[in-house]
Parts: C-alpha cells; sequence; structure tokens
C-alpha cells in the first residue's frame, strides 16, 4: 500500500518540473512522418516501470528517437524511487512506534499531600489535576469515594473514569454539618459557602450574620430544601456520610446531578487525626499551604500540652454522660473522647473496654454506678446546664461521688438555645483548646489562670 502510494505520488507530483512538454528531435531530411506529437513524461515513466528494455540503449522505446529523452528521465526516476523505497523503510518503523505511544497510558502521580494522622483521606497530585480519595478506615486499601479536581472542559484523565469529577476553581459549596462548617471558618472561607442546614444549630456568630443578611442560605432543618438548593447552582455539596440521611441524601443529589463530597472528620478517633481533616477541606480549595500551617500550630501546642499532662503525678478517674432512655451511652476506649481524656492525664474507667458496635458502650445504669459511684470527675453531662438539672433527671445520679464534691464539668459553656454545641462545631479543629480545659479540669496546678473555653463548672 505504502509503494503504491509513493508510485502514485511520483507520477502525479514529484516530478512536475521535467513534467513539460518536449518537442522531438528533427525527422531526417526527407522524412515524410508526420511531427511527433508532444509527449508527457508521465506515460513513458510507467512503461519505462513495466517494460524490460530490449537493448542496450533504453528498452522498447530505443527504437523510436522521440523517446531518447525520455530514457534518461527513466533512470533518474529509478534512482528517485530507490531513495523513497529507503526512505519508507527507516519511516515505516518511526510510524508504527509513534502509533502505539499514542495509546493512552496510565496517569503518573508527580507527589502527595503529608498526612500524619488522619486515615480517611489522601490528595495526591498529576499533571494538571489532583485527586483526592475518602478511604475505610479500618481498611486504607478500600475506596469509599473519589474525586478529580481539574479545570473545566478537560478530560477525564485515564485511570478515574469513575470517580467523581469536579471543576476548578471551586466557587460555591453546600454544608449540612456543623464541624464542616467550622472547618471550613478557620481556612477563611465562609464566604464560599452558599447554604447550610440546621442554622438553629450554628454557633458560629460570623456566619450566622451572613445567613440574615441572605448571604447564606438556610436550605432546610432535618430535610433538606432540595428545590432551594438546586437554585444555588453548587459546585458540590458537604455531606457527613452518615448522620445528614447517608445514602439517602447522596442518591438524591446524584438524581440532580449535584456532586457529593462526605467530610469524614468525626470518624477519626486521634484527635489530631481529626484536626487533620481541614487539608481535605482546604485541598479543594487550592489551600493547602494555609491547612499546613495551621494545622502545624494546632499539632505543636496540642503536643507540648500533652507532655505538660505527662508530668502530673496523680490521675483523677473520670467517667462520661448521661443516661437517656435507660441506656448510658459510655465511650469505649477507642473513643476520641476517651484519648482526650488520657493525654490530659485522666484515668477513664472503660479506656480498656472495647465496643462491639460503634465507638460507644451501650450500658445499664447499674454497671456505671457499680464502676464510677467513686470517680473523681464526672464530664460531658449531656444538655445539663446545672447539677440541679443532673438531679430532676434521676435522683440517683446525686449518689455519685463526682455530683457530691461537684466536680461536673459539661462542655456546654459555648452552645446555642436549641442545643448546637461549639464543641462539636470548632473543636474538631481545635483539639488543643479542648486538651487545655481538660488539662485544667483534671490538674489545675499545671493550668494556673486558664479559663475554660468550651467547658464549664455545673453550679
Amino acid at each position: 500500500m505504502l509503494l503504491q502510494v509513493i508510485l502514485l505520488l511520483l507520477i502525479s507530483m514529484g516530478f512536475e518540473k521535467q513534467n513539460t512538454a518536449i518537442q522531438p528531435f528533427p525527422s531526417p531530411k526527407g522524412d515524410t512522418r508526420a511531427k511527433q506529437p508532444v509527449f508527457n513524461l508521465r506515460w513513458p515513466f510507467v512503461l519505462a516501470l513495466v517494460s524490460p528494455f530490449r537493448d542496450g540503449r533504453g528498452g522498447a522505446c530505443a527504437n523510436n528517437v522521440g523517446f531518447l529523452p525520455v530514457r534518461q528521465f527513466c533512470i533518474d526516476s529509478i534512482k528517485w524511487l530507490g531513495i523513497c523505497l529507503s526512505m519508507a523503510i527507516i519511516v515505516l518503523p518511526s510510524c508504527q512506534t509513534q502509533t502505539k505511544q499514542q495509546t493512552p497510558k496510565p496517569c503518573t502521580k508527580i507527589s502527595s499531600l503529608p498526612v500524619k494522622y488522619a486515615k480517611g483521606f489522601s490528595v495526591d497530585y498529576y499533571d494538571g489535576f489532583k485527586v483526592i480519595t475518602i478511604k475505610d478506615l479500618k481498611d486504607s486499601a478500600k475506596i469509599l469515594s473519589q474525586f478529580v479536581l481539574l479545570p473545566a472542559n478537560k478530560p477525564v484523565p485515564v485511570g478515574f473514569e469513575n470517580a467523581g469529577l469536579i471543576s476548578t476553581p471551586v466557587h460555591k459549596t453546600v454544608c449540612v454539618s456543623t464541624s464542616t462548617t467550622g472547618e471550613m471558618s478557620v481556612l477563611n472561607l465562609l464566604d464560599s459557602i452558599a447554604g447550610v442546614t440546621d442554622v438553629e444549630l450554628i454557633y458560629n456568630q460570623q456566619l450566622l450574620e451572613k445567613i440574615k443578611a441572605n448571604q447564606i442560605a438556610d436550605v432546610g432543618k432535618q430535610e433538606v430544601n432540595y428545590e432551594k438548593l438546586v437554585e444555588l447552582h453548587p459546585s458540590f455539596v458537604f455531606t457527613s456520610g452518615g448522620f445528614d440521611g447517608g445514602d439517602k441524601l447522596q442518591l438524591k443529589l446524584s438524581s440532580l446531578h449535584i456532586q457529593s463530597v462526605p467530610d469524614l472528620e468525626y470518624k477519626e478517633q486521634d484527635p489530631l487525626g481529626r484536626a487533620e481533616w481541614i487539608k481535605f477541606i482546604a485541598a479543594f480549595y487550592g489551600r493547602e499551604a494555609l491547612a499546613d500551617s495551621l494545622f502545624s500550630k494546632i499539632e505543636t501546642r496540642y503536643l507540648s500540652l500533652k507532655a505538660l499532662a505527662a508530668k502530673a503525678t496523680t490521675q483523677p478517674t473520670v467517667f462520661c454522660n448521661l443516661p437517656f432512655k435507660e441506656i448510658w451511652y459510655m465511650p469505649c476506649g477507642e473513643n476520641y473522647i476517651a484519648q482526650l481524656i488520657a493525654d490530659a492525664g485522666g484515668n477513664f474507667l472503660w479506656k480498656s473496654s472495647r465496643a462491639t458496635n460503634g465507638l460507644n458502650l451501650n450500658l445499664d445504669y447499674e454497671a456505671v454506678y457499680n464502676k464510677a459511684a467513686k470517680a473523681d470527675v464526672w464530664i460531658n453531662t449531656g444538655f445539663a446546664a446545672s447539677l440541679h438539672d443532673i438531679q430532676s433527671a434521676d435522683q440517683k445520679n446525686t449518689l455519685f461521688k463526682a455530683f457530691k464534691t461537684g466536680s461536673v464539668y459539661n462542655n456546654n459553656k459555648r452552645n446555642t438555645v436549641a442545643g448546637g454545641f461549639d464543641f462539636w462545631e470548632s473543636g474538631p479543629v481545635k483539639p488543643d483548646e479542648v486538651l487545655a480545659d481538660l488539662i485544667a479540669i483534671f490538674h489545675p496546678e499545671l493550668m494556673k489562670g486558664h479559663q475554660l473555653y468550651y467547658y464549664q463548672k455545673l453550679k
């Protein structure tokens, strides 16, 4: 096929400079033959290729003196054909190689975002785009969700066809969890929030002012107002992957062609791991450097406070919560709260217990009283704002030593009328503040002058 193409090119184009009319030699004197016609050199060339030379001077056309100039042309043409064939031998493998190179290849990762404590996400960087992956905390090889962030109208990179596609830059998002708004706040991203849910649970005053000024929309309480959400045209919606309806919400957003991004910071049980999810949020906005700087300060202070608490010579015994509908939900030893108590130098009475379902133990009242009746400190007493509230809930609560000595502290110093706790809103990204409070409660001699930020002593 290639030879045929070369031949056609030579015949029709390659020798246009020579393809001019040639006048035949003058006829011998007395020759009465008609003047030879003007010859187009394309045809003698073809004849020369297909007809063998019959004599030593030029072949089939040698007997016709009108064809004498053609002989040299045929010879030159054959030389050119040889050159073309040689070039074809060189070029053909090159073309084949080029065809192979055009086959799409998997993209090569250039670098990754450093993540020290969090187990549930990763951020990888490629040429011209980034990939944010949400992983199962118990099995890091199991991918729960994956998102490719790249400029609009760019094709989906090879190997990421099943990932969610998010065009950059990201403009507006909707948050359905107050912990996400807490992360957005420390990253100075409140202006990028288009809508929120459960406004009455939000503590952040700056965010509430924006809602009041109609700069941020209220898109529902308990149930999302999807009509209003669609009108906001968000780049995506930050969900919590469980407490906000989980799969139901995700399926509904998918049907509306709106990307849902689970913010699973609450599943991290290491306080620093939970705070490190600000890097996850920052990656969607290209603010990784800011997040890294903020987290570095949080980490430094947290570890410094932890080292201070380790100097304490005693460890007060601690228990948590209040019963709800006759069940006392107590954190297990792997729980986030249990880790904070340990880092603050407290002796959590259920530190060695492991939950069979989730991260809380379902205990009855008697089991808790038998173990915590003589505990030194009682913390996180739910919605109780005073000792009277605890007594009103159940008269038996007054039998605990911690109640009698007034060593009851709740994390509701910063809360809303409707029951929104800033402890769960901004606390996850300020574990150093939480730890400082707990050290001051357990070891006041180590934190002289400290003003409780999230906690208050109940009276």
